[in-house]
């Protein structure tokens, strides 16, 4: 299976590991291609659904709520495997509370259940 959007991104099924390689910008063109991809996904495996995001040159932070919303859905023990994050995208998920462990596992880095991350603080009363 092999999305493609107006030239903004490529989403290419990839069969081992089990998962998706993004490819492009994804923005708001581009996140609905995402968004049936990851569904499928979720929807066919019961296994770990790995996102090599090797090739990824943009996301935007709709797109990247979409990656950790479907996170948060995953039943344990399944999980989100980032592959290959660039830097820019590990940093925000450090903004919005979530981390990767040393196998790549995308998981909240507090309790929140919340899947954009912990609620911020109420400003001083």
């Amino acid at each position: 299976m092999s999305e493609r959007t107006d030239g903004a991104a490529d989403v290419l099924a990839m069969v081992h590991p089990f998962g998706l390689r993004v490819r492009g910008d994804i923005d708001r063109a581009s996140r609905p291609v995402l968004a049936r991809a990851l569904a499928r996904a979720v929807r066919i495996s019961r296994a770990d659904i790995h996102l090599d995001l090797s090739e990824l040159t943009f996301i935007d932070v709709a797109g990247l709520r979409l990656i950790l919303h479907t996170a948060a859905g995953l039943p344990p023990p399944r999980a989100l495997v980032l592959q290959d994050a660039p830097a820019t995208v590990r940093d925000l998920l450090a903004l919005l509370g979530w981390e990767l462990g040393p196998d790549q596992r995308l998981r909240p880095a507090t309790d929140a259940s919340d899947p954009q991350g912990p609620h911020p603080a109420p400003p001083p009363g």
